[in-house]
């Protein structure tokens, strides 16, 4: 069951003495942070009972909360009770990340919200092919009209909806970015794109395109549009701002949006759909299986959400999608299907519970936790999930079964009614159930090392004559951690914080860098990088969780003299360049820039030793710590 972190939020909130009396909040990789008006408010007693505190830390005039992992769920849960933060109100997202990521946020911030009215106008057509199905309505009746029209009221007017999300991401004025929408889909334009006559501004060729139930040129518009609004606004006098700089700002949209961004649009959107078509027609069904048995390696960069559009693009157009979300029906069901595995055959309890509750988010359609934390983690059961995912999708392909709702979980099953018939339910729910068989299956007889369970430690603790490993649960034997930075060594007892000193985070240690590069202390996968890049999340394939931490406060630098390699969810080999930093530039604004290398799971083991001792020399990619 996923967390609800609402009363967390609450419970924080009271204890901060009220909503009144916080200024603003924001967090770093392990911290919220927040600036009151009364410190004398601040009950820092119940603070600490709440269980995703690790501890508390005054820092002049800021309230630090250590939250750990937990630290954007809290964050967010904050955020919507209205607790005002200031982390994007300085910050540019459109300039903070690298490309890739860029244009992955970009597409998931647009089409995300959308998915609640999607899910309500697919289900709108359900219930009308059901209504016809059954003879309960006449497909010329003036009622089937009416509920059909309904039902594409989303789809035809999906460039607004795209414009209003679009307006969030890139912070353009939004009832300009739906006026850029409405210049796509007026009335006028559109009898103009049916009639026989050329259709030119000012001699330029306008190409006649209907953009209803469109996707990529009013996204790329908008975004234009960020950049037209910032030009307009330092050429245009302070006085007449408030009138000259919408007028403007349209006068240049416009005309662009139509003569140069809305065809090239169509054409990437055109081009995307022949590419597929190309593919389909190549490999048949087999494609499907092989996107399918991808899809975990793809969520892991999250280039997932790079494909909603073309999703998306073939229900609207097309009515329906017998690739993407069908694919990403497999891959989720397989991977429920793994963590249920898991959940019956494993041994220990904690892992139970994990694979259990990953296994109903998975069925849900959310399988970070199934994928992070038991498949992928376990190794052999994300091949089962892999596989079965690829096998399932094979027998979709078969049977072309489509979707006619951007569903990817369990949910798809009504998804699947629409003009083909009950049949393709039918091959809908079959290509579900092997996806989720077949995982299960495969996920027994590949099988996988359990951790021990509770009674084999204690009877090993017992042999050994050791007291200290019953209290703990060993994923491995030894892990061996290699230098991410060149510089002289630190204990964390020496760190001039108290929240890495005291080892609330985790053991450790830590490093006063020589030079500004950081680097990968194992093969593993970047997990989470924060966007100020002074925080790197990094889980190694064998298990350990690795906080990497640059400097001191230096969250306050908002990614000021950062410069990061990689992103979220980014799998990299040892020694792989992480982040890079201007070492220089940043003591002369006068921060700390010991840098912290923290197991955070430490609890899973007995102990992290550092291979060097204090006031020691280490070179980037020298054995460091080893965690046992």
């Amino acid at each position: 069951m996923k967390k609800d972190y609402l009363e967390t939020a609450d419970t924080l909130i009271a204890a901060m003495g009220g909503k009144d009396n916080i200024i603003r909040l924001f967090h770093c990789m392990t911290r919220l942070r927040f600036y009151v008006k009364d410190k004398t408010k601040v009950n820092e007693k119940e603070i600490l009972k709440l269980s995703e505190v690790s501890g508390v830390n005054w820092h002049e005039e800021q309230f630090q909360v250590i939250a750990g992992n937990e630290v954007n769920a809290v964050y967010k849960a904050l955020e919507n009770k209205g607790i005002p933060t200031d982390d994007t109100r300085e910050t540019d997202p459109v300039n903070q990340k690298g490309v890739v990521s860029r244009v992955v946020d970009a597409i998931t911030g647009c089409m995300t919200p959308m998915i609640p009215a999607l899910t309500a106008a697919g289900m709108i057509k359900v219930v009308l092919t059901l209504l016809t199905t059954f003879h309960l309505v006449s497909d010329t009746s003036s009622t089937y009209q009416v509920i059909s029209f309904i039902g594409d009221v989303t789809f035809y007017f999906m460039p607004f909806l795209i414009a209003a999300n679009a307006a969030k991401i890139f912070r353009v004025n939004q009832s300009l970015a739906l006026f850029i929408a409405g210049v796509y889909l007026s009335p006028v334009f559109v009898s103009m794109v049916a009639g026989d006559a050329a259709i030119t501004l000012f001699g330029l060729p306008v190409t006649k395109v209907t953009y209803s139930y469109s996707v990529i040129p009013v996204i790329l518009m908008v975004w234009i549009t960020h950049y037209i609004e910032l030009v307009v606004d330092r050429i245009t006098p302070k006085m007449v701002k408030l009138i000259l700089n919408p007028t403007l700002v349209i006068l240049i949209s416009a005309p662009i949006a139509l003569i140069v961004v809305g065809p090239i649009g169509t054409i990437i959107g055109n081009g995307l759909a022949v590419a597929i078509n190309f593919l389909s027609a190549k490999l048949g069904f087999v494609i499907v299986g092989i996107l399918a048995a991808l899809f975990p390696f793809i969520v892991m960069t999250g280039m997932h959400h790079a494909l909603t559009p073309i999703g998306l693009n073939a229900i609207a157009t097309g009515g329906s999608d017998t690739l993407i979300f069908v694919s990403q029906v497999c891959s989720n069901l397989a991977q429920s299907g793994s963590s249920f595995a898991v959940a019956v055959k494993s041994k220990d309890s904690n892992m139970k519970q994990l694979a259990s509750a990953a296994a109903v988010s998975a069925l849900m359609g959310i399988t970070e936790p199934a994928l992070y934390g038991v498949t992928l983690k376990l190794k052999r059961p994300v091949v089962a999930a892999s596989v079965a995912a690829g096998i399932g999708g094979i027998v979709g392909g078969l049977f072309q079964v489509s979707l006619y709702i951007a569903q990817n979980c369990i949910m798809a099953i009504p998804a699947f009614i629409g003009d083909k018939g009950m049949s393709n339910l039918l091959y809908g729910i079959i290509m579900i159930i092997v996806s989720f068989v077949a995982s299960f299956i495969l996920t027994f007889i590949l099988g996988f090392e359990d951790v021990k369970s509770d009674n084999e430690i204690k009877e090993s603790s017992e042999a050994q004559g050791t007291t200290e490993i019953q209290q703990r649960n060993p994923l491995v034997e030894k892990v061996e951690l290699y230098a991410p930075v060149t510089g002289t060594v630190k204990t964390l007892a020496n760190v001039a914080d108290k929240t890495f000193a005291d080892k609330v985070l985790g053991d450790g240690a830590a490093i006063f860098p020589s030079e500004g590069r950081v680097y990968a202390p194992a093969d593993g996968t970047v997990v989470n990088i924060m966007d100020t890049k002074h925080g790197i999340m990094f889980v190694a394939d064998s298990g350990a969780e690795i906080l990497i931490h640059i400097g001191l406060d230096t969250v306050n630098l908002k990614g000021k003299y950062f410069k990061s390699y990689v992103t979220d969810g980014e799998r990299v080999k040892k020694g792989a360049l992480l982040v890079e930093f201007d070492l220089e530039a940043i003591k002369k604004e006068g921060y700390d820039l010991t840098i912290s290398v923290v197991v955070t799971n430490i609890s899973d083991y007995i102990k992290a030793v550092c291979m060097e001792k204090e006031g020691s020399e280490i070179s980037a990619g020298e054995k460091f710590l080893t965690v046992v």
